[in-house]
């Protein structure tokens, strides 16, 4: 977008903020916060490297026998690392700020992350291994950074979760992960007052399968319930947002330079609201695409730029179908005491 224009824009999208129904303004936000939700899941769904470390052949000619020998692990380490704190930002573009088929507006938005959770120690189980952690993320969504006063900074808010989750790793590269999560979305302004909450039950079940050394291909579903409670309005009751969301999603992980992964990937969303509208059902349609890049600095941070197209489809008459792009980049950073 050239200067002017932008300079013209800018002030149109803060009119446009301040008549947003509140509803519509909680529907994007709910949506903002879901695309962080999946940025997290893509982060876990990376398979941590190989080790390319070589055990010594016995004897000459052993490879031609058995083929190349690995060292899979190491002594189980003295100390145990109860506390993780992780730090993210992530800051991008996205061309559709308001989700709408009509009228799209651009905007920039960073999401802010800061994670901590109590890691309980892995235990042997039959098939595999638990293991079992508790956390409280807390999450800043703000608008239209660097665009001065009266923009899209009224739609700025907070997020905060409190979780519980059980990982079950199985043989042949399988998981599966439990969560329950409560989360909060707060006013970023005066008070903080609560706008929306919802307690959410959800299951993954997944597959790592090793294509070649530096490519790996993995496949998940994703299922869950979400509980919700939000303030009324006419036609809308207070747990209309309650619903199930089955998803399917792809990546490939390729390690294609020391300390890089390219990673695309494709996900499809069914959402099914039981009593949305004046006790009519919703069903929604969600596909994003995309391709993450990681840079992994050191063992504890890493950087990255991805780009991602999201198309939403519904049967609903009240709800608009929206397609957008959205382009950017961030960095993360975990501790473990």
């Amino acid at each position: 977008m050239s200067r002017i224009p932008r300079k013209l824009a800018m002030p149109a999208l803060g009119a446009l903020a301040c008549c947003l129904p509140p509803r519509m303004a909680q529907a994007q936000a709910l949506q903002q916060v879901e695309q962080a939700q999946q940025v997290q899941r893509l982060r876990e769904f990376q398979p941590a490297q190989a080790s390319t470390s070589d055990d010594p052949s016995l004897y000459p000619g052993e490879e031609e026998d058995t083929g190349r020998q690995f060292l899979l692990r190491t002594v189980s380490l003295p100390h145990w690392n109860w506390i993780s704190l992780s730090l993210d930002s992530q800051y991008y573009h996205t061309s559709n700020a308001f989700l709408t088929n009509t009228g799209k507006q651009g905007a920039g938005l960073l999401v802010s992350t800061i994670d901590a959770e109590v890691d309980a120690p892995p235990i042997a189980v039959p098939f595999g291994q638990l293991r079992a952690r508790a956390g409280y993320l807390y999450q800043w969504f703000d608008y239209a950074i660097g665009d001065g006063p009266g923009t899209l900074s009224q739609l700025d808010f907070d997020a905060a979760t409190t979780y519980l989750e059980a990982d079950y790793d199985l043989p042949a590269n399988w998981y599966a992960v439990a969560n329950l999560s409560y989360t909060r979305l707060l006013n970023n302004g005066a008070g903080y007052d609560e706008f929306y909450k919802e307690l959410v039950p959800s299951l993954r079940i997944g597959k790592t399968i090793q294509l070649r050394q530096d490519l790996i291909a993995s496949v998940e579903y994703y299922g869950n319930y979400r509980f919700t409670d939000e303030t009324a309005t006419p036609d809308f009751a207070r747990s209309s947002s309650n619903r199930t969301d089955q998803a399917l999603n792809f990546a490939l992980t390729w390690q294609f330079a020391k300390n890089v992964d390219l990673r695309p990937f494709y996900s499809v969303q069914y959402s099914h609201y039981p009593g949305y509208f004046a006790g009519q059902s919703r069903n929604d349609f969600l596909q994003t695409v995309g391709v993450y890049a990681d840079y992994s600095i050191n063992a504890w941070s890493s950087i990255r730029v991805f780009v991602s197209y999201e198309a939403r489809d519904s049967d609903a008459a009240s709800v608009p179908d929206y397609r957008k792009l959205d382009a950017g980049g961030g960095v993360s950073a975990n501790f473990k005491f």
